[in-house]
């Protein structure tokens, strides 16, 4: 049978019986969990509110989520309707109002329109945090504004989100 996921509350009492394949966190009231194979969203009750029909899906953040339909990650709302088309290789959650794609091997971010507002051109860029996102160019970090002015140059071999004014980096 394998290993199924259900959700406990705070007293460890088992509120959304173990049931599914996979079990994301919730966020913005609903939680992504793997059923048949496939993911739909479900809300705290456990019943689904948009059907298990994708082959990957994402955390809702600014009231949208990506969603792999076939090949291609799109982005849905809440309704479950596909909001911004599939395209992209590869999507992330949204954050600070932009998200980070991958389309044809190069990362670069799309607005909640699906408007390409920094042109894929990274080997990874990271979520936005602070108003800076982390990205990769010839093998190290460095990061970026909305305006994808670079603000602090590549020069890391890892760097993490900023959180409290401070992103945790990694060098030698």
């Amino acid at each position: 049978m394998g290993h199924l996921w259900g959700f406990i509350d705070k007293n460890g009492k088992l509120v959304i019986p173990l049931q599914f394949q996979w079990a994301g966190k919730f966020s913005e009231g609903l939680a992504h969990a793997k059923l048949a194979d496939r993911y739909g969203y479900i809300d705290k009750s456990g019943r689904f509110v948009i059907a298990p029909q994708f082959l990957g899906a994402g955390r809702f953040f600014d009231g949208l989520a990506p969603v792999k339909l076939g090949g291609r990650w799109a982005y849905i709302d809440k309704n479950g309707k596909v909001v911004i088309q599939p395209r992209f290789d590869e999507a992330h959650t949204f954050s600070e109002g932009l998200a980070n794609i991958r389309l044809h091997g190069q990362y670069g971010y799309v607005d909640r329109t699906g408007r390409v507002v920094i042109h894929p051109q990274f080997q990874w860029a990271g979520s936005f945090s602070e108003g800076l996102a982390d990205v990769l160019e010839e093998g190290v970090y460095g990061y970026i504004n909305k305006k994808k002015k670079l603000m602090i140059s590549p020069q890391f071999e890892w760097a993490g989100r900023f959180m409290d004014g401070l992103a945790p980096v990694k060098v030698g």
